[in-house]
């Protein structure tokens, strides 16, 4: 059965990826660039180097590549403390299971935005792994941060379960080898979550119980 658990943060655990698409637009819009919607979404489900990168190509700002990312990073962080949403559910879920289950976070954020993140929630402790983007090489939708977080773990994909939001997430935990639950309620840019093994609107239904009902739908027994 499931025997390890790991989530990711933004759009999973906390709402933040239209806080961080809007902080890319209005940077970009200081700077006399308007960036489409859908552009801006690239955001999502990627390490802000990767978005960044991405942008960066197809917009270049009109001043160095290193004060126009401090500028972003200093504002979404500014952004943040201003309106820090919770996805319903997210904390009681993880003290849940957490009490039977390891525990670990794969994000794409940086390091200090995640501990920032899971001590406002009040849930760092119950995290065996904390990875950010600076922890492994290749942004998601690669399978490196997840790959990374089973071998600290001496997990087996097999029997652990990925909480993802994203096209680019869910691919990355798919090439890992992990069973996928997509949230949807947090999908504000339409991404294509079908390759998740289950979806459901946000974490309030999960439980213990309810892996263990999710391992019984997958097969792997009791």
């Amino acid at each position: 059965m499931i025997t390890t658990i790991l989530f990711d943060l933004d759009g999973t655990l906390i709402d933040t990826e239209p806080t961080a698409a809007r902080t890319v637009t209005d940077c970009f819009s200081r700077w006399g660039t308007r960036v489409s919607h859908e552009d801006a979404a690239h955001v999502t489900g990627r390490t802000w180097a990767s978005a960044l990168e991405f942008l960066y190509r197809k917009y270049p700002p009109p001043l160095p590549l290193k004060d126009a990312t401090d500028l972003i990073m200093r504002a979404y962080r500014e952004n943040l403390e201003k309106e820090l949403i919770v996805v319903p559910g997210s904390v009681d879920a993880v003290r849940a299971l957490g009490r039977n289950h390891r525990l670990a976070v794969v994000s794409g954020s940086g390091r200090v935005e995640i501990l920032w993140a899971l001590t406002k929630l009040g849930i760092q402790d119950q995290f065996e792994v904390i990875l950010g983007a600076e922890d492994y090489p290749r942004s998601k939708p690669e399978p490196d941060g997840y790959r990374k977080a089973l071998t600290l773990l001496r997990a087996d994909a097999k029997h652990s379960l990925v909480f993802e939001d994203s096209m680019a997430g869910i691919a990355s935990a798919r090439a890992a080898g992990l069973w996928v639950v997509a949230i949807t309620a947090t999908n504000h840019f339409q991404q294509d979550v079908s390759m998740a093994h289950e979806q459901i609107p946000n974490l309030t239904p999960v439980t213990p119980q309810w892996i263990r009902e999710l391992s019984h739908r997958l097969g792997l027994g009791c």
